[in-house]
C-alpha cells in the first residue's frame, strides 16, 4: 500500500449537488448507467422506496451519492452510479407512477406521483441529493471502493459481495449459466433469491460440483473465485455438461415437480448425477423413461422414510433400503461434505446400482482433472467451518 501526501483523499473531496429532476433527465437521456456490472440486482421492496419519497417530501437528509462521469469525443456524457442505486431507483419508479406513497405518509398515503398536486410534484424534483463525485479511475479501484462502500453494511450478502469483487471469466461464466431458462421454470427460486444473487450463488455451487465433485457448503466459493479470476480453463467443459444436465432434466420432468428434486438440496445431488454421466446424455426414450421412473420412486421412498414418527407406526419397505436410508441420514444431518457426499452415492446406487450398497456409509469420488491442484486439499475441506446466522441456506 502506498502512503499518500498531502491530503490522502484529494481526490475524492469533489462533491457536488444534483435535483431529482436532473436524474430524471439523466435516465430519459439514455446518459444514467444504473447496474454497471459490479451492482447487486434490485433488492428493496416497495414499502422501503415509499418510504424514501416521504422522507424527500418531508425535506430529509438521505445518503451521499457517489457518480462517475465520463465524456466522450462527441461531447456525450454517462455518469455511472458506483453507490446509491436503489435510492435513485426509488425516485425514478415513483416518477414512472409504479407504486404508491406507504402509511407513513398520511394524508398522501396511497397517492401516485401523478395524483399529487403541482407543487408537492414540484418539490419532489427539486430536492437535491448529496452527490460525490468519482474521478477517472480503472475498472478494478471503482468496483474496490464499491465493494469497501458496502462491506460493513449487513443488506449486502455474500454472493453481491463477490459480484463487487470479481469480474474475471469465471463470474462471467457463472452469470450466464444463471441466466438459463431453466431456472425460471424450475421453480428453484424466489423472487427474492433472484433479487439478492442466490440463484448465481447456487449457480457456482453447482458448477464446482460438476467439475471438481461435492465441496463444503459455500464458504470454499470465494476461493474458487479468487483462483479463477484471471482465467477459467474449463469454461467450455463446464458450460457443455449445463447445457447437457438441464436439457435431459427438463425432459426427465415438468417443472416446478412436486417431487423432492425441486428442492435446492435434493436438486443439488441430482444435478452432480447427471453431470457424472454427462458422456451418456441425452438418454435415449428408455433409458430417460427408467430413470424418470428410479427418481421418482425414490423421491417418494426417501419422503416416506424422513416423515416416519416412529409412534406405534411400522417401518414400511422403504426402511429396509439402504440406499434410501442412507439418503435420508444424508437430509437430515449437517452440512458437510460427508453428508452430500453420501446422497450422492446413495441416489446413484438406487438408480443406477453398482452392487456395492455396503460402501454407501464412506462415499469416494475421485476426479481426475488437470485443474485439481487449484483446489482446497481434502483435509482443509475438512475442517470446520462458520455458518452465517440467518442465512437462508441454500443447498445443505
Amino acid at each position: 500500500m502506498q502512503v499518500q501526501s498531502g491530503i490522502p483523499n484529494a481526490r475524492f473531496l469533489d462533491a457536488t449537488q444534483q435535483t431529482v429532476a436532473w436524474f430524471w433527465k439523466r435516465l430519459q437521456a439514455d446518459e444514467l448507467e444504473m447496474q454497471p456490472p459490479f451492482q447487486r440486482n434490485p433488492v428493496w421492496q416497495e414499502a422501503q422506496k415509499a418510504y424514501l419519497i416521504d422522507s424527500i417530501l418531508r425535506g430529509y437528509p438521505v445518503p451521499e451519492l457517489y457518480l462517475q462521469t465520463s465524456v466522450t469525443a462527441d461531447g456525450s456524457e454517462k455518469h455511472v452510479v458506483v453507490d446509491g442505486q436503489q435510492r435513485i431507483r426509488a425516485c425514478v419508479e415513483y416518477l414512472a407512477d409504479e407504486y404508491p406513497l406507504g402509511d407513513e405518509s398520511g394524508e398522501l398515503s396511497g397517492y401516485y406521483f401523478s395524483d399529487l398536486d403541482e407543487g408537492t410534484r414540484q418539490q419532489l424534483f427539486r430536492y437535491k441529493f448529496v452527490v460525490r463525485a468519482l474521478p477517472s479511475l480503472e475498472q478494478a479501484e471503482v468496483r474496490e471502493i464499491f465493494g469497501r462502500l458496502n462491506r460493513n453494511n449487513v443488506a449486502l450478502n455474500r454472493q453481491e459481495l463477490r459480484q463487487a469483487t470479481y469480474w474475471g471469466e469465471f463470474i462471467t461464466t457463472v452469470t450466464k449459466l444463471s441466466q438459463h431458462s431453466f431456472w425460471v421454470k424450475s421453480g428453484l427460486f424466489t423472487s427474492n433469491d433472484f433479487r439478492r444473487m442466490l440463484d448465481i450463488e447456487y449457480v457456482s455451487e453447482l458448477v464446482v460440483a460438476a467439475l471438481y465433485g461435492v465441496q463444503n457448503k459455500k464458504d470454499r466459493l470465494d476461493r474458487m473465485y479468487a483462483d479463477f479470476e484471471s482465467e477459467f480453463p474449463d469454461r467450455e467443459e463446464v458450460e457443455e455438461k449445463f447445457e447437457k444436465v438441464l436439457t435431459q432434466l427438463s425432459l426427465l420432468f415438468e417443472w416446478p415437480t412436486s417431487l423432492r428434486w425441486s428442492r435446492k438440496v435434493d436438486f443439488y445431488t441430482l444435478f452432480v448425477a447427471l453431470a457424472d454421466r454427462s458422456q451418456d446424455l441425452p438418454f435415449d426414450r428408455d433409458e430417460a423413461a427408467r430413470t424418470a421412473t428410479r427418481l421418482e420412486e425414490f423421491a417418494a421412498r426417501v419422503s416416506d422414510v424422513l416423515s416416519f414418527k416412529d409412534e406405534g407406526e411400522e417401518p414400511s419397505e422403504s426402511h429396509r433400503m439402504v440406499p434410501v436410508t442412507a439418503y435420508a441420514r444424508g437430509v437430515r444431518n449437517s452440512s458437510d461434505l460427508g453428508s452430500r457426499r453420501m446422497r450422492l452415492r446413495a441416489l446413484e446406487e438406487f438408480v443406477w446400482p453398482s452392487g456395492k450398497q455396503d460402501d454407501l456409509g464412506h462415499p469416494e469420488r475421485t476426479v481426475n482433472n488437470r485443474h485439481l491442484a487449484k483446489l482446497p486439499t481434502l483435509d482443509s475441506l475438512l475442517e470446520p467451518i462458520p455458518t452465517d446466522e440467518g442465512e437462508d441456506e441454500q443447498v445443505r
